[in-house]
Order: C-alpha cells, then sequence, then structure tokens
C-alpha cells in the first residue's frame, strides 16, 4: 500500500527489473479494489537503495577532448535538425545517455517531479492534503481521510471519486498522476472535484505538512511483552521515530522485540547506522563502504549515531525476498555483531551505496558511489542475506497479479490461473490452476458470490475479484507464518 502519507513502493524512472516492491500483501491484491495507499498527493519510490545524506564533494576537472564530439554533436543537432529543440532538452537527454550507458538500475538522472518525488521520500514528509487513495478499474477514489487534514475539514469522505484537480479532469489519469497534481508547496491551495452518489462536488483546500511514519510499532496480540515493530523504509525521520517508537513499547510493558524489515526496500544509509548502533556495543562495526579508490570505510557504533540510546532486550528480525539495501544493512549488523536470528527468506540482495547531486533547475543525479560490506566483509550484493531460520509464507500470498477486471467461462489466460489459486485458498474448489475458466471455475465462483452477498453470475467481474483480493489478503494476515514463528522464537529468547 502506499499513502500520500506515502511510501516507496512508488516507482523511480530507473529500470524495474531489479527493483523490488515493499507488499505486505501478495502482489495481486493491488490491482484491483485493493487500496493503493499514497496519501492524496504520490512519489516515484527509493528503488531499494542506501543513499548518502551527505552531498559528495565533487571536483571539476578540465573538460577532456573527446567531449568536444558532444558538443559538435549539440551544435548539429541544434542548428540542423529540421524541427526545432529546446538546448536544455538536448542537455538533459545527454546527461541521461551517459548515466544510461552504466548499465546501473540505481544512477538515475532525475528531472524536475521525479526528483522533487525522491526528495520527498527521503524527507518523509510533503505538502498534501491527507488523504489516501485508491486505484480501481473504474477510476481514482479516496480510501481513507487522515483526522485533523485538509481533506477531512473541507469535507472529503471515503469512497469519493476523484474527478478533476483545479478544475481539469483527472478521470483517465493514473493514481501517480493524480498524486502528484494534488501534492505541492506547503500553504498554496489546490481545488479537488470528487463525485459521491451521482453527484459532483469540488473542495478547495490549502496543501499543509503531512509527515510520513516510516516506523511504527504496537505490542503483539497475545503476548503483551513482545513489541512488534514494523519498518518501512528508512526516511531522514526514522531515528528519531525508532526511540519514540521503542519508548512507548517499553512502557507498555514490551520486554522483547520483533522488527519486521520485510518489504522495505531500504532508504537512507545515515538512519540506517543510527537505529543499528542502537542495537550494538560502542565500537563494534555496523558496515564497511568501500570506493572505487581507496580502503573500505569502516562505520562503528556509538554515541554519534544512537545518541546514547541503546536497545538491550532480545530481539528477532523478519527478511524477505523484497528486504533490500538499508534493511540488509540493519539485518546484517544485528545478526553477524548482536547475533540476532533473522527470520524468513533470502533477502533482495543489494549492495551498493547511492549519493544525490544537485544538477540545476530542480533536477538530481543519483549515483552509485561505493559498495557496502557486512560487518564480516561480505558483499550481498546479487546473493542476498539468508536467513538463520528460514520459514516460507503459505503459497496463496503470492499469487501473481490478476490484471484484468473482468473473466468468464471460456476465458483462458494467467489472470484466470490466478483466479483459480484465490477460490482453492478460500476453499472454493476451481479445479487446477491451469488458467481455463470451466464450468468448475464458474460453480467455485458463484459460491463465492453468494457467500458474499454478491448476484452470483458466476462471471468473475470487478466487485467480485476486488472481494476475493479482500478474503485472501485476510487469510495471509490471519496466517503469517513467519511472525508466528518470530513471536516463538523471540518467546523463548532470554
Amino acid at each position: 500500500m502506499s499513502n500520500e502519507d506515502e511510501t516507496k513502493n512508488q516507482q523511480e524512472q530507473a529500470p524495474q527489473s531489479d527493483k523490488p516492491t515493499r507488499k505486505s500483501i501478495p502482489v495481486w491484491a493491488a490491482t484491483v479494489g485493493m487500496a493503493v495507499t499514497i496519501v492524496l498527493g504520490g512519489g516515484i519510490g527509493y528503488g531499494a537503495f542506501a543513499i548518502h545524506n551527505a552531498q559528495q564533494a565533487t571536483t571539476t576537472t578540465a573538460v577532456p577532448a573527446e567531449m568536444n564530439k558532444v558538443v559538435k554533436a549539440y551544435a548539429t543537432i541544434s542548428q540542423n535538425y529540421y524541427q526545432s529543440t529546446s538546448s536544455q532538452k538536448l542537455i538533459n537527454g545527454a546527461i541521461s545517455g551517459m548515466v544510461n550507458s552504466l548499465k546501473d538500475p540505481y544512477s538515475v538522472y532525475l528531472q524536475n517531479q521525479d526528483a522533487t518525488s525522491l526528495n520527498t521520500e527521503i524527507s518523509g514528509s510533503f505538502g498534501g492534503i491527507g488523504a489516501t487513495m485508491e486505484q480501481r478499474s473504474s477510476g481514482v477514489f479516496v480510501e481513507s481521510v487522515n483526522a485533523d487534514s485538509a481533506a477531512k475539514k473541507a469535507g472529503v469522505q471515503a469512497g469519493d471519486q476523484i474527478v478533476s484537480v483545479d478544475g481539469k479532469s483527472v478521470t483517465k489519469q493514473s493514481l501517480n498522476k493524480i498524486v502528484a497534481k494534488v501534492r505541492g508547496k506547503i500553504g498554496t491551495k489546490v481545488t479537488v472535484g470528487v463525485k459521491r452518489g451521482g453527484h459532483t462536488m469540488t473542495f478547495t483546500m490549502k496543501r499543509a505538512k503531512v509527515t510520513v511514519a516510516s516506523i511504527t510499532g504496537k505490542l503483539d496480540s497475545t503476548n503483551k511483552q513482545v513489541g512488534i515493530i514494523t519498518f518501512t523504509t528508512f526516511t531522514d525521520n526514522s531515528g528519531k521515530e525508532m526511540k519514540k517508537v521503542v519508548k512507548k513499547l517499553r512502557q507498555e510493558g514490551a520486554k522483547k522485540f520483533v522488527l519486521d524489515l520485510r518489504g522495505n526496500p531500504g532508504g537512507v544509509l545515515d538512519q540506517a547506522l543510527a537505529i543499528d548502533s542502537m542495537f550494538l556495543k560502542n565500537g563494534q562495526t555496523i558496515l564497511k563502504v568501500k570506493s572505487r579508490t581507496g580502503a573500505a570505510e569502516v562505520y562503528k557504533a556509538g554515541k554519534k549515531y544512537d545518541d546514547g540510546f541503546k536497545i538491550t532486550e532480545p530481539t528477532v528480525v523478519l527478511i524477505d525476498g523484497d528486504s533490500a539495501s538499508a534493511a540488509e544493512i540493519t539485518a546484517a549488523a544485528l545478526n553477524e555483531q548482536a547475533n540476532v536470528p533473522l527470520l524468513g527468506q533470502k533477502s533482495f540482495g543489494k549492495g551498493t551505496v547511492q549519493t544525490v547531486a544537485d544538477m540545476g533547475g530542480g533536477n538530481e543525479l543519483k549515483l552509485t558511489i561505493a559498495k557496502w560490506l557486512t560487518p564480516n566483509g561480505t558483499w550481498i550484493n546479487h546473493k542476498g542475506i539468508q536467513p538463520t531460520e528460514k520459514v516460507d509464507n503459505p503459497s496463496y500470498a503470492n499469487i501473481p497479479a490478476i490484471t484484468v477486471t473482468s473473466m468468464k467461462e471460456g476465458d483462458a489466460n494467467k489472470s484466470v490461473k490466478s483466479l483459480q489459486r484465490a477460490l482453492n485458498a478460500l476453499g472454493y474448489d476451481a479445479g487446477t490452476a491451469n488458467g481455463y475458466y470451466s464450468s468448475t471455475v464458474t460453480a467455485a465462483v458463484k459460491a463465492f458470490q453468494s457467500k458474499a452477498g454478491l448476484t452470483a453470475t458466476g462471471e468473475a467481474n470487478e466487485d467480485t475479484i476486488g472481494e476475493l483480493v479482500t478474503k485472501v489478503s485476510a487469510k495471509i494476515s490471519d496466517n503469517d507464518t513467519v511472525m508466528k514463528a518470530a513471536l516463538t522464537k523471540v518467546e523463548g529468547m532470554q
């Protein structure tokens, strides 16, 4: 889920194949009817990286002779191309071309909105109206409204369909585009048009600062001495958030912790250092960072990072294939230096560090500048971190996305196969998941529709798929095998 209270599950302009996505529910659940949370206001996501907060000093060197080719190409195009083109477009194209030649999915030239979105995600706050939206096949709808937000005060309600922003129709635009239009500079106004119950109305609101919590905590429902801390990302606020969450859980009676790093694609390196230092003894190595020119720089736990705040309670860490970069730094440091057990599945394997350089004009260059090593000197890039105890999710937690809004008997495609798997997981006999919508599938859909209070047509429409997603997601949440194993593990630790 992503949220104007947003998330890094939003995409960067980097190639997507190497980028994990955060998910607490199966991938397919984000297609029809499920909230793709982005608190009215969406970004582009970290794309799983540890990013240096500090800007790297760049030394301007003499322009090499080879650059004359670039200058000549620029002059030739600008003077002779059959249509007029802007110099800025050509310059941006040249920079993008240089970056793309690196074939590094984490090095990206970010322009305008993309750069703004990245900075929003790093800071963990932005200007918005305080509402959460979701993408449905029929449009973008308000999923929830934050208390004391501009949207709440104006009268925006859950279920409203977003139809316009500042007087312009957005009914055919994607969730990300609408969110980008609603967000803006704090203190500025935005007018949002919604459709509610057949009526259209508009709300003019002043954008306010919306801060996203990257770390949340709660006591386990059955063992009130175990605090469960969930990390969605590492933002500029994560260190402070961690201290606040731990203090609150301690006051409520927590004596042990489970850190849930599943689906966490990384974030700000400095904040990972601050949190990791809390669990280690001063002087213990957190990680090593090695650039192409020098010896590895060693980062060690100490007051410099944790301000003297330490966490010594028994702890277990959860990881999965979407735990990447800064999340992997945390998992490795706690495991190798504090013997904290890791439960779940092998992590993503993202072992590089990026920095962001201001290129002027609202553009930024995110560039890989180093690789990081675990305290023991291991480079986990493309390898990941193996859990100390492997615990698999149930098979229905990994059902591929349903990418259509309706299916009927006779259809044959991958979405039908996902439909069959979902129905079977809920106890409705849809036969072998072979991707063919047979009479057996029709009967299973009818049975599901009847039980769910839907019109029993036997055809899987948007409402049916949405309800199916909800039911399977609830089952996954109720049968979180990894969390159950972690609770059993930590309860036995002293």
